[in-house]
């Protein structure tokens, strides 16, 4: 048997399928979400739990061979050392690392940033900008994260134990080289970090 997760804005979706692919049963439970102006956040531990109560309700009984995980390519997770999270999930629709684009914009010029990471536009929608705007605004929570991880990562890191990153999800961070296949150097330093940290 194999299990699907899509880790979904509105909701989070798990779906038991046979060895032929074929749908056994699927259920769902709703992200809860937290907005103050340009902030949208939401907790990253409910999430987790809701996680494993989905994969509890439509595995149960079953062994399962594989699991698979997609959506919300771009939410970040600011992760401690004792592996929680160290304050709400930042949603990609979150905004409020927009002063952040304009400096970043400044420092690389838009035919550099899209040749290195494929992207167009300097957004707040991107993890990079989000981690600049902790650094700038919120530097507890900087000091105090020991990895900052998208949120399929996390998910993958609590169901496993295992620190990996997704490549395919990685190019969308602003930090990631997508033709060299690792870390920009050069936006990591502006931003504050280094790759010890993702």
């Amino acid at each position: 048997m194999y299990v699907g997760i899509d880790l979904g804005s509105t909701n989070i979706k798990a779906a038991l399928y046979d060895k032929d692919m074929h749908l056994v049963t699927s259920e769902s439970a709703p992200v809860e979400y937290f907005k103050s102006g340009s902030n949208v956040e939401f907790d990253a531990e409910v999430f987790f739990n809701n996680v494993l109560e989905l994969l509890r309700k439509v595995g149960t009984g079953h062994t399962i061979h594989q699991i698979a995980l997609t959506g919300q390519a771009e939410t970040l997770v600011c992760v401690g050392k004792d592996g929680k999270p160290v304050m709400n999930a930042i949603s990609w629709m979150d905004e409020r690392s927009r002063e952040e684009c304009d400096y970043l914009a400044e420092r690389f010029p838009a035919d550099l940033c899209e040749r290195v990471t494929g992207q167009q536009a300097v957004l707040p929608t991107w993890p990079a900008t989000k981690i600049l705007h902790l650094r700038n605004n919120h530097p507890d929570v900087f000091a105090n994260t020991e990895t900052f991880m998208l949120l399929k990562d996390f998910i993958v890191y609590r169901l496993t134990g295992k620190k990996v990153c997704d490549m395919s999800i990685a190019t969308f961070t602003f930090y990631f080289d997508i033709y060299e296949k690792h870390y920009w150097k050069e936006m990591l330093d502006v931003v504050g970090i280094d790759e010890t940290r993702l």
